[in-house]
């Protein structure tokens, strides 16, 4: 039994919450650009995701917060990027805080909402919704 919990605390910290591994296990996009433009056209709000690596607090963001199944049911009403705080995204979202999430209105590609740093699963929620009314009052 001692073997089996060292292995396995060994894997989980070898998936460190890089982006393109992040992008991969939530099934995000991996590129702004592209996750823009996919927002326009499903008329969805972009959130954004900055992390980096080393970041313990990015990895329970990815493997517990966004892994969660009502967080990710949720996320189905954005299109979601993760992006590594030194790639390539518009300055506007440059933070030098990790985990960072902006929701952001892709139309005008203004930040409606942020949360900074790990949130757990029901106030990641909470964040959910007030960016979605947030979203919704601004359209009013």
């Amino acid at each position: 039994m001692k073997i089996i919990l060292i292995i396995m605390s060994i894997v989980y910290t070898l998936m460190a919450a890089n982006a393109e591994d992040a992008a991969f296990a939530l099934d995000f996009e991996e590129e702004y650009k592209v996750a823009l433009e996919k927002a326009k056209k499903e008329n969805k709000l972009l959130m954004l995701l900055v992390v980096q690596e080393p970041c313990p607090y990015c990895d329970r963001m990815v493997h517990d917060t966004l892994s969660d199944p009502l967080v990710k049911k949720e996320l189905k009403n954005f299109v979601s990027v993760v992006l590594d705080k030194h790639g390539e995204m518009p300055q506007a979202f440059r933070t030098n805080l990790v985990p960072m999430v902006f929701f952001i209105e892709p139309k005008t590609e203004v930040g409606l909402w942020e949360s900074m740093g790990y949130s757990r699963t029901a106030d990641f929620l909470g964040d959910l919704e007030e960016a979605q009314l947030i979203r919704k009052k601004s359209k009013e």
